[in-house]
């Protein structure tokens, strides 16, 4: 049984976590870790407010102190510059790619058997980075971007439509950004293909929304980016990891061969149970899917230059 989850990044996102999973699962221990040492201990303290609420016998720690990481089960990670309006998913790397490699090394020390989730964007390329510096089988770092865009599509087909999201089905794979892959094809209602319901037109504007939703939040918000949805989507998945729950989830995943590529990581529909991946599943593609996941091996590979 998972015992103890750290959170790194005390900000809307790594806060969110948290609190979901007092909620979700009987945790031992919940750490939150944060540069600032003084917000993690605050967020801790607002977190432990609510054990009269939801009776929890959970442990809530918050400190600055990267030791805190030892005997970690999961990590997720959500430290660095969140996306403002006007950066690029390059200017974002830059940063945070620093500080996801720093981290990494902190988590290969004092947490060594650990699974480890990405939040940081660009996710993509923040998962790669984690699973380089670390070392970590490819199973145990996966990044959540990919079940976060299903659960916006899922919620922009059923406001169209006006159907319950338990009545929906598909899933969004590929890049966690403008480029992610959602195919009219794979989206049904009841069973029944989503063109049987919509015109071609409509489920291209749905698409498309769901590409840039991220972007159109960000532009909102100004100075901040989406958190409500990043830190459920995220303790779902850890959820989904803790009770061994052999779910299929897309994530961001390290591909070695999968889908045609090797040495990137890519959001596609993964078993998820207490070792992180068990197994990537590898969908039969159209041809508009084969170029366009080719595209994101492209894209992806000139962000790393």
């Amino acid at each position: 049984m998972i015992k103890k989850v750290t959170i790194i990044g005390s900000g809307g996102v790594g806060s969110g976590v948290a609190f979901h999973l007092l909620s979700l699962l009987p945790l031992k221990e919940i750490v939150l870790l944060d540069l600032s040492g003084d917000l993690a201990k605050g967020v801790a303290l607002d977190l432990e407010d609510t054990r009269g609420f939801l009776n929890f016998s959970t442990k809530i720690t918050g400190s600055k102190d990267l030791s805190q990481l030892k005997d970690s089960d999961i990590v997720v990670i959500t430290a660095g510059v969140a996306r403002k309006d006007g950066m690029t998913r390059l200017d974002l790397l830059k940063i945070n790619s620093k500080i996801a490699i720093d981290l990494s090394r902190q988590i290969k020390r004092f947490a060594p058997f650990s699974v480890v989730i990405t939040v940081t964007n660009p996710l993509d390329m923040i998962t790669y980075f984690v699973s380089k510096e670390t070392g970590f089988s490819r199973g145990r770092v996966l990044g959540m971007g990919s079940s976060l865009d299903t659960s916006r599509l899922m919620n922009i087909i059923s406001k169209r439509l006006k159907i319950s999201t338990s009545s929906l089905e598909g899933f969004v794979f590929g890049a966690h950004s403008k480029d992610m892959i959602v195919s009219s094809q794979r989206l049904k209602v009841n069973g029944q293909p989503l063109d049987n319901f919509e015109k071609k037109e409509v489920i291209e504007k749905i698409i498309e929304s769901v590409q840039m939703r991220g972007a159109e939040i960000v532009k909102y918000l100004k100075t901040r980016s989406a958190t409500f949805a990043p830190s459920l989507s995220c303790a779902h998945l850890i959820k989904a990891i803790a009770l061994d729950s052999n779910e299929i989830i897309p994530v961001s995943a390290l591909l070695d061969g999968e889908y045609g590529l090797k040495d990137v990581c890519v959001g596609v529909p993964c078993l998820i149970n207490r070792k992180g991946i068990e197994k990537i599943i590898e969908i039969d593609l159209t041809d508009d899917e084969k170029e366009a996941i080719l595209k994101v091996k492209q894209s992806f590979k000139e962000c790393m230059i």
